[in-house]
């Protein structure tokens, strides 16, 4: 039996899924290996493998990802989703993320959320270049 593609939403979708729970080598599967990018209002990388790196340091404060809305237009897809976070207290944050799929892998990802009390706790890794603070309110 020939496993069907998936489609640039389930795939996205996949990615996301792996991320929450934890499973980067699922959610590493999911990204190109060459002309990748990640652009968020933290850090910008263009390395898939530095992304993981940074996603296990990141991650484990969220407690959930709530998806209030998805589309796909071709081989871009665009989730709004809220994040939930706990530190030494609660912190919710809206997000939005636009992925594009291409080869059946996701080539780039951005991903934009008000981040003014994630910047001190996440440094930059060497793969990235600084970026200004993205207030929307």
């Amino acid at each position: 039996m020939i496993a069907t593609p998936l489609s640039p939403r389930e795939l996205v979708e996949r990615y996301l899924d792996a991320v929450a729970r934890f499973d980067y080598d699922t959610a590493r599967a999911c990204l190109a290996d060459e002309d990748f990018e990640y652009t968020g209002p933290i850090n910008t990388f263009r390395s898939p493998d530095a992304l993981m790196r940074y996603l296990e340091l990141a991650t484990p404060i969220v407690q959930r990802v709530e998806i209030h809305r998805a589309f796909a237009d071709g081989n871009d897809v665009a989730h709004f989703m809220v994040v939930r976070t706990q530190l030494t207290e609660k912190l919710s944050v809206h997000a939005a993320q636009w992925a594009h799929v291409r080869a059946g892998r996701i080539d780039r990802i951005e991903v934009v959320f008000d981040a003014y009390w994630y910047r001190s706790l996440f440094p930059a890794e060497d793969d990235s270049e600084p970026r200004a603070v993205t207030h929307i309110q």
